[in-house]
């Protein structure tokens, strides 16, 4: 393919992804095969919706080398395995789609029971090893699934996501969405996913010395963070003030009660530890749970999410964007959580790769975010 109708395809891959929520921000990567020795593939952590051709990087299959002084997507080593092991593929999706990180928890490969999903994916879809992001281990572990599955088309990463082999960019996204169909109906055999609308119960901003705080309904209150105010039967207004208090690194919180959120914060006993890395990474190595409104601010201490006593989780980020973010990794993390625990495979992350994930997000976001 011409390297400009290339470049042009995975940014128009890469806005698609985000629309249809395949993926989120800028996790997950997308890349165009140009010719037998290289791909174009997006850059690292930029966002989709302002990506130019000058940003996307031409990278060599055989030795990962780039030109330019942009630096390519990370995860570049799980794309050029597809193109090695694959010759007729042309376009590679990596996702954090949500029904596919949610199969990622479970340990074993995923048979594909439906004869239409498995004409498009193969009869199974494999589990590669776990490895933590952008590492050597994570490329072995997804270049041995490939291999090892010849007749599959997208491969489920632990704890991780997914990728998917397409031989154009119209084949990928099928591949993608059918995986995403294919697992809901695997995880539909023992537990339900939610697929309705997230209900938020309050969400608040800081505002200089003061901060605004909108309720469920849309109504919105102004209060000081300096005196104390209350919102309703459990003091609404009057945490999201302590916090800010006691957080001067925090300007937002949404305040969320989705099904699982609160079926989670009710099952996993005083913490939620990580299932998936893309948790680890933004919402820290556990999520505890407070068994009264005074251990809120306590129990946050160190981390972006707390479960409060009613079972909903205040997340908690820089801006709302950051706080909308925590959020949904945390429901994912929940999701994760309740469906390993219905199919009896709870097995999490271990502690030292969490706080390992969670230094380096930290640190390499924080660099981005102030460019």
């Amino acid at each position: 393919m011409d390297i400009m109708q290339a470049k042009l395809a995975v940014i128009e891959a890469g806005k698609k992804l985000v629309e249809t929520g395949l993926i989120a921000r800028t996790w997950g990567n997308v890349s165009c095969r140009i010719s037998a020795d290289e791909f174009v593939i997006t850059p690292s952590g930029r966002s989709y919706e302002a990506l130019t051709p000058d940003e996307i990087v031409t990278v060599k299959i055989s030795d990962l080398s780039y030109t330019g002084d942009v630096k390519p997507s990370s995860e570049k080593g799980v794309h050029a395995s597809a193109y090695k092991l694959r010759p007729d593929c042309n376009f590679v999706i990596h996702t954090h789609q949500l029904n596919a990180s949610v199969v990622s928890v479970m340990g074993k490969d995923m048979p594909v029971a439906n004869e239409a999903y498995a004409a498009i994916l193969g009869s199974v879809t494999p589990l590669a090893s776990y490895g933590m992001p952008s590492t050597k281990k994570l490329k072995k572990g997804v270049y041995t699934a490939i291999e090892q599955y010849p007749q599959s088309k997208a491969v489920i990463m632990s704890n991780h996501g997914a990728v998917c082999m397409g031989k154009d960019y119209d084949d990928a996204f099928a591949i993608a969405q059918t995986l995403e169909d294919a697992c809901y109906e695997h995880l539909s055999t023992k537990y339900k996913i939610y697929t309705d609308n997230k209900p938020v119960c309050y969400s608040s901003v800081r505002a200089g010395s003061n901060f605004i705080l909108k309720g469920d309904d849309g109504t919105e209150y102004g209060f000081l963070i300096s005196k104390r105010a209350d919102l309703g039967g459990v003091a609404v207004a009057a945490i999201h003030r302590d916090v800010y208090m006691a957080r001067k690194d925090i300007n937002a919180i949404v305040q969320s009660g989705t099904p699982d959120i609160i079926g989670a914060a009710k099952k996993c006993g005083k913490k939620l530890r990580p299932l998936l890395d893309d948790f680890a990474q933004i919402a820290g190595t556990t999520v505890r749970v407070a068994k009264d409104y005074d251990e809120i601010v306590k129990a946050l201490k160190g981390r972006n999410a707390v479960f409060m006593p009613d079972g909903t989780a205040l997340c908690c980020g820089p801006d709302e964007d950051d706080a909308k973010a925590v959020e949904m990794v945390v429901d994912k993390n929940c999701k994760a959580y309740l469906a390993a625990d219905a199919f009896d495979a709870v097995k999490y992350i271990s502690r030292l790769d969490s706080v390992i994930m969670h230094v380096i997000y930290k640190m390499k976001y924080s660099k981005q975010k102030n460019k």
